[in-house]
């Protein structure tokens, strides 16, 4: 497995000039900030697929069900090449281990979910994920994906990154073979993260891995995962957030002194309240963690996510 962590990304978002007027939607937090720490890999579909620079700009058709991608002013009908190519294309994106996409929102090719379907029959267009988008999602449902617009939200971004994280922490573990063990160490060190996305989900993991065997482990693994991206791909809430920050506080009960748990307290409140950024009480936790001796605590990577360059969590 590659060290490497890499992400695709509609190649006008990383500047490429590839768009049908050569223009680009350079995503400066991608380019200037995401991209120390993973490994753009940029296609632009449509180019790809042998359309040229400049060319007519393209539309999504609802033809009695069947998604059609279509010329706005010919009316040539593109479909079948970006099918073949998508088709051949996108086993090549496992191979590189592809660990999230970033896309170009309202693109008919790469939109993840306002492309414009237009109807054949007079009805109102409605909107969807954009044409490689839905063979993407399509090839692999796991896959975190985002788009240029959502990474200058900080809440959407985090979460983003993190599950890109976390899916490259899968492959590792994949890579070292399907036994139980490891995904129970796993799943510890992932409790807290998943709880702040999911209470449902957690329990179900839970449960999953309560009932596994010797006998069904290829199943297990393949139900965990499916569970577990579902799970991540919900959004964290204060509410949500800090649930998990004060379950992590029962841990110091027999610890902290009183003057201690009113302050930690109150700073999971003054996040709660959208007074101090998420990082503020995390950072507390990790510093009892560390001087109590909680190694259940400081494994976590809820408390550590990483790189912490990309300073995640610094949001209210």
């Amino acid at each position: 497995m590659s060290e490497t962590i890499k992400i695709g990304v509609s190649a006008c978002v990383a500047g490429e000039r590839v768009r049908w007027d050569r223009s680009h939607r350079r995503s400066a937090y991608l380019a200037e900030t995401l991209s120390k720490y993973v490994e753009l890999v940029p296609i632009c579909p449509e180019i790809a697929c042998g359309m040229g620079i400049p060319r007519e700009q393209l539309r999504q058709a609802d033809c009695a069900g069947d998604i059609r991608l279509i010329g706005y002013d010919s009316g040539e009908d593109f479909t079948e090449k970006m099918s073949e190519w998508a088709d051949r294309v996108l086993p090549g994106l496992d191979e590189e281990e592809i660990c999230g996409f970033v896309l170009r929102q309202r693109s008919p090719s790469c939109a993840k979910n306002k492309s414009k379907i237009y109807s054949t029959t007079g009805k109102p267009h409605k909107h969807g994920p954009g044409f490689f988008t839905r063979k993407l999602t399509e090839h692999a449902p796991l896959l975190p994906m985002v788009t240029s617009e959502e990474l200058q939200n900080p809440l959407l971004r985090d979460n983003f990154i993190r599950r890109v994280f976390v899916l490259n922490r899968w492959r590792t573990l994949l890579g070292k073979g399907k036994r139980i063990g490891h995904l129970v160490d796993f799943h510890t060190r992932h409790k807290m993260l998943i709880r702040a996305h999911d209470l449902r989900g957690y329990r179900e993991l839970g449960r999953l891995l309560g009932e596994s065997t010797m006998q069904n482990v290829d199943e297990v693994f393949a139900t965990y995962a499916s569970l577990l991206f579902k799970s991540l791909a919900l959004k964290t809430t204060a509410r949500k957030n800090s649930d998990v920050l004060q379950h992590a506080m029962g841990f110091f009960k027999k610890d902290l002194d009183d003057g201690d748990k009113r302050e930690l307290l109150a700073m999971i409140t003054n996040y709660a309240n959208g007074k101090l950024p998420l990082l503020m009480p995390v950072t507390l936790l990790n510093h009892y963690a560390r001087k109590y001796h909680k190694p259940y605590l400081a494994q976590q990577y809820y408390l550590n996510p990483e790189p912490a360059e990309l300073k995640l969590l610094y949001h209210a």
